[in-house]
């Protein structure tokens, strides 16, 4: 049976599909959190990676759905492992 993923995540990572900005400095950010992710090997990695999602108010955009998606995809990866 696969660990839950912690509860807080789907949410975080939903609200950065739903509001994270085109701003290229959030784009930067999110992108270099999914790099971060993806390379982990173990789901701890990828919390912990996760955890330094940026946060606050930020507006919706088209790349950060698409980098929200990548990192669950990654973590789905790890729980699946």
């Amino acid at each position: 049976m696969l660990p839950p993923i912690p509860s807080r995540w789907p949410g975080v990572l939903a609200a950065l599909a739903l509001g994270a900005g085109c701003d290229d400095r959030e784009a930067a950010d999110l992108a270099r959190v999914k790099t971060e992710v993806c390379a982990c090997k173990t789901s701890t990695c990828a919390q912990a990676a996760l955890a330094r999602l940026p946060t606050g108010k930020v507006t919706a955009s088209h790349r950060a759905q698409g980098l929200a998606r990548a990192m669950l995809d990654c973590v789905a990866r790890l729980y699946e492992a």
